[in-house]
């Protein structure tokens, strides 16, 4: 499926983090690993080089393919990233975050910038996040929006391409009340959804509804105990749009899971766009 993944580097030890579970991942899919510096002047290159490349060796030999890269910019982390996503069409961006503060802090700056720029999907290895071996399940999480639920075939194929199972996830309040707008009728929302997936990808879907109020917490502690490998959520659902790229809910994901979070922006027509900035819904 993706033959590449991008990994933007600053030295830190998140970074390197997203750096060992981009080739786990690899180690599962045969996928070449581009360890990304970037340097904004010409005479950065050779020091930025020798800082990464000690830290790369470390975690080397390897069965995967990894390069390591030092890009000049001259603007920014993600308009350099935003370059090489044009190199390399279908290469996912794999990067970590501090996972401190709301929305755009939660999944940091530059991740919200490249977010901004593409439509994805970027894996975004959250603060708490153990390197595992990509053998547990998929976990997309729905709240009954057209935009949730546009996660479903992004998480069947990764869940195909990892040999795993998928599970849909709805989160309910638990006095049953439904969001203004939102046409989930009971239980049997997810149970629809997986049985259609599973029409349309020939794979068998788990599925399961949580009474629950902060899906920000109860999707990642089911998936903990799912021994899930990943999350999927669109950066949209029933919280609205926002001029904000990723919603506070798909920030809490990338904030409590343990594993990373695939998160797939989708476009937002011009004429909700002006609206969602004049509420500021996130």
């Amino acid at each position: 499926m993706n033959q590449r993944y991008i990994v933007p580097v600053d030295g830190s030890a998140a970074s390197w983090t997203a750096v060992d579970v981009a080739m786990s991942l690899a180690a599962r899919t045969g996928a070449t690993v581009q360890v990304v510096g970037v340097a904004f002047a010409p005479r950065e290159i050779a020091s930025a080089r020798s800082q990464l490349e000690p830290v790369l060796d470390e975690r080397l030999p390897s069965e995967v393919e990894v390069e390591l890269d030092i890009e000049l910019g001259d603007s920014s982390v993600a308009a350099v990233i935003d370059e090489l996503l044009g190199v390399h069409p279908g290469a996912v961006v794999i990067m970590s975050s501090h996972g401190r503060g709301r929305s755009a802090a939660l999944v940091g700056s530059v991740a919200d910038d490249i977010l901004q720029r593409t439509f994805g999907p970027i894996m975004v290895v959250g603060p708490n996040v153990t390197v595992d071996d990509f053998t547990g399940p998929v976990v997309v999480s729905v709240d009954g929006s057209h935009a949730s639920e546009a996660a479903l075939q992004l998480a069947a194929a990764w869940a195909i391409e990892l040999g795993v199972e998928p599970w849909i996830v709805h989160v309910a309040q638990p006095d049953g009340a439904a969001p203004a707008g939102i046409d989930v009728a009971d239980a049997a929302y997810p149970a629809r959804l997986a049985q259609e997936l599973e029409r349309q990808s020939g794979h068998l879907v788990g599925f399961e509804e949580l009474h629950q109020r902060h899906p920000s917490t109860a999707i990642p502690q089911f998936a903990h105990g799912l021994g899930a490998s990943l999350i999927v959520a669109s950066s949209h659902g029933r919280s609205g749009l926002s001029r904000l790229t990723v919603g506070s809910v798909t920030s809490g994901f990338v904030r409590h899971a343990v594993c990373p979070v695939l998160v797939i922006r989708l476009p937002v027509p011009a004429s909700k766009a002006g609206s969602a900035e004049a509420t500021g819904a996130a």
